[in-house]
């Protein structure tokens, strides 16, 4: 599922629910390094672009390789963002 395309003007990847090793659930590009930390965040177009070695999102929040996975619709509603137009 999907909720928008990547507003990155040099992109066209699709901006996914992810759920962190820590269970935070981020907005992350499929194709770009772009995450969104907070629903907020997207709104405002404030993304960060984690790297190696950390991956770092946000204090204790991580999107590095093998440590998380695409949301499900329950992590969706437990993240209080079932209630969005997401794609499929």
């Amino acid at each position: 599922m999907w909720l928008d395309e990547c507003p990155s003007f040099w992109d066209e990847g699709r901006v996914r629910p992810l759920v962190t090793e820590s269970g935070k659930v981020v907005l992350m590009c499929d194709s770009c390094c772009a995450v969104w930390p907070t629903l907020s965040d997207f709104k405002e177009m404030e993304h960060v672009e984690p790297d190696e070695p950390d991956w770092a999102v946000a204090a204790g929040v991580h999107v590095r390789p093998g440590t998380f996975r695409w949301a499900s619709e329950r992590d969706l509603e437990v993240a209080g963002m079932s209630g969005l137009a997401w794609r499929s």
